[in-house]
């Protein structure tokens, strides 16, 4: 550790107080340089500082660059508090991006400017990781912008700086794009084709629509999650697919990621007949199946991988003329269409697993006007149905009260 109190050749004193230790197990050390008369002097500012920084009003102020401190939260917090994907898509941002661009410059001397001039070269920089030519996507911006203040905002709430530059900057705009999806006739040629094509595939695009399952949901799929005697469907976990890492089993999105899901009766009897085949499967190749209880399963009984559906639909709706959308659309369309339908949106955001009803609300926002407009029709209808028949006052709109003289209303 550094002497606590060391003079200068300047007369000036330079005040060492210890606040812990990094990721590495170097210690960390505030430091301030007083001018005062003596050494005597010199120690009153000692114990006033040291008072200061155990009340957690000092940040630190030693020799730390941010791309030291970017290597050190990455290692303490990224790889033990994220998924291996999202790991994966906050290194990416850190080495290819903040590092290059910020890395030099010491964490406490990051300022407004520095996040601005980033925020610039995000919208404007020719910097994307296919190395095709143009600029970053806005949702590739907003999420680099998101992962340097997330990294900040922890440097604050480890008191290795007073605040967080990213809060004093206007963050990259994103752009919203509507959720794709198909038109009704589209919907209906897409379930016509779906009959001539194999259970196994079917089965997966048919359980999707109707569940609003996210891939990796649906790949994390195991018998034991289906009850046939309810006709519910259990969410417990979700399987990912990494280059180097092959197929994992992880927690669900969110707490609200793990429900269940009523399924139709139209649902459970192709499921059946799914697990018939399956079991036909199982049954052909002997030892050579290997057991696992998965829904969905490569020829071998082993978990498929979730590229396989995505790359089979994209296929099908090539094969059928349809309009090409991703597999993850087929979960905006069950959402879609449970709207059209009707039903609450608080049941809505339910079966999707949101948990806030809000971003529900904030995504559906297309489908939620339409329904809003056909329910101003509807009563514009009944007001037409009013007006045609006489005031309701006594009356009922078919012309009839009932007996505890309420009105009875029939349109």
């Amino acid at each position: 550790m550094p002497s606590k109190i060391r003079r200068r050749e300047n007369g000036a004193y330079t005040l060492s107080v210890a606040v812990g230790y990094d990721a590495q197990g170097k210690q960390l050390v505030k430091t301030r340089t007083v001018f005062v008369s003596s050494r005597r002097e010199a120690e009153k500012e000692y114990v006033a500082f040291a008072a200061e920084v155990q009340k957690g009003t000092i940040a630190y102020t030693g020799k730390y660059r941010l791309r030291e401190y970017a290597q050190e939260w990455f290692d303490g917090y990224c790889k033990k508090k994220l998924a291996p994907k999202t790991q994966a898509a906050y290194w990416n941002h850190i080495e290819k991006r903040i590092i290059p661009e910020l890395g030099y410059i010491e964490l406490k001397e990051l300022r407004p400017q520095h996040i601005l001039r980033f925020v610039a070269m995000l919208e404007e920089g020719d910097i994307r990781f296919d190395g095709r030519p143009g600029k970053l996507s806005s949702q590739s911006a907003v999420y680099c912008f998101r992962v340097l203040s997330s990294m900040l905002q922890d440097a604050v709430e480890w008191q290795l700086i007073p605040f967080n530059p990213c809060t004093r900057v206007k963050p990259p705009s994103a752009e919203r794009h509507k959720a794709p999806s198909f038109d009704e006739g589209n919907v209906e040629k897409m379930l016509l084709a779906l009959e001539g094509e194999p259970l196994k595939y079917r089965t997966v695009i048919m359980l999707a629509l109707e569940s609003g399952l996210r891939l990796g949901e649906l790949m994390g799929l195991q018998w034991d999650d289906i009850d046939f005697d309810t006709a519910m469907l259990h969410v417990r976990r979700s399987n990912q697919a990494m280059k180097g890492r092959g197929i994992y089993t992880k927690k669900p999105k969110t707490e609200m990621s793990v429900r269940e899901i009523a399924m139709s009766d139209h649902m459970v009897e192709l499921l059946g007949q799914y697990r018939e085949w399956q079991e036909g499967q199982r049954t052909l190749l002997g030892n050579h199946w290997k057991e696992g209880g998965w829904l969905f399963t490569q020829w071998n009984g082993l978990p498929m991988y979730p590229t396989t559906p995505s790359g089979w639909f994209r296929d099908f709706l090539k094969r059928h003329d349809l309009p090409h959308i991703p597999f993850h659309a087929l979960r905006h369309l069950s959402a879609t269409l449970l709207i059209a339908f009707g039903v609450p949106l608080k049941n809505v955001s339910s079966r999707l697993g949101h948990a806030d009803i809000r971003t529900t609300a904030n995504i559906y926002t297309t489908a939620l006007k339409s329904v809003d407009r056909q329910a101003a029709k509807q009563m514009g209808h009944y007001w037409d149905h009013i007006n045609k028949n006489g005031n309701v006052n006594g009356e009922g709109a078919d012309g009839g009260q009932l007996d505890d003289g309420t009105v009875q209303i029939t349109c």
